[in-house]
This record gives C-alpha cells, sequence and structure tokens, in this order.
C-alpha cells in the first residue's frame, strides 16, 4: 500500500482518492475508518452496508471475534474490531466498560451500584450494562458522579 499526501494552498477542498484493483476486506477498512473520522460508520445488516451515525450509537460490545453496534432500532454488524472503535471514539462521548464492550455516555439514564464494585447502567431505551470493576471508577469520574 502506498500513500501520497500532496498539501498545497491550491486545493480547496480534501480530497481522498482510494485506487484499488478491488473492493478488498482492507479498502473496506480504510473506508471505515475514513468515515469515522466525519463520524460516520459502515456497519451491516444482512447483506446491506450502512452509513451509521456515531451519535446514534447506544453501546459496541464484541462477542466471540464479531463486532456489533448496538442503537435503539437495530444491531449491526462491523469488520471494525473494539479497539478501533475506542481509538476514534474516545474523545467523542465513548468509554470502554469492560474487555468486550464500549459504552455511549451521552445514551446513559441512570447507574445503580451493583455487586463486587461493578455498575449496572441503563441507557435511554431501557436497556442495560454491566460496567466491570475495572472501568467503574473512570465511569463515574467521566460522568462527574461518586
Amino acid at each position: 500500500m502506498k500513500i501520497e499526501i500532496d498539501i498545497d494552498d491550491r486545493h480547496q477542498d480534501l480530497k481522498v482518492k482510494i485506487e484499488a484493483p478491488g473492493m478488498t476486506p482492507e479498502v473496506e477498512k480504510i473506508v471505515s475508518l475514513m468515515r469515522m473520522v466525519d463520524m460516520q460508520i459502515a456497519v451491516r445488516k444482512g447483506d446491506e452496508t450502512i452509513l451509521l451515525d456515531a451519535n446514534r450509537i447506544l453501546y459496541v460490545e464484541s462477542v466471540e471475534r464479531n463486532t456489533f453496534v448496538y442503537t435503539t432500532e437495530e444491531v449491526y454488524e462491523s469488520d471494525l474490531r473494539l479497539y478501533e472503535f475506542e481509538q476514534q471514539l474516545s474523545d467523542r462521548d465513548f468509554i470502554r466498560v469492560s474487555k468486550q464492550g464500549l459504552l455511549n455516555l451521552k445514551k446513559v439514564k441512570s447507574l445503580r451500584a451493583d455487586v463486587n464494585r461493578k455498575i449496572r447502567v441503563t441507557l435511554q431505551n431501557g436497556e442495560q450494562i454491566i460496567v466491570s470493576r475495572m472501568y467503574a471508577d473512570e465511569l463515574r469520574k467521566r460522568l462527574g458522579v461518586r
């Protein structure tokens, strides 16, 4: 893979051009990562690829090497790994809540202490997520609660 960058005042807009012999998984991954910059994420529902606005995401979960993206209405699948979501969304109110999950802090409705210093988070749609004790303190800190 070659990367060429041309920085010049004569350019009026940012333009990214991908040249490839076909739509490979590598090309799809590059496009997905670039869309995350604009806060759009390419996800799949069946055989359809959908560009999803990141602010619609409730949480992201990794299950047996598959990554699932949950919104209020749907569950989607993504080729991106959880750590890639974390890197792209960490400065956008997403936080790691377990080894398997990321949570959109803007979608939190309430918190409740759970056993072994875990936290039970209720989301705006009523769904509940368990935050492991390893990530509980960071969640409280980011939300400004004790």
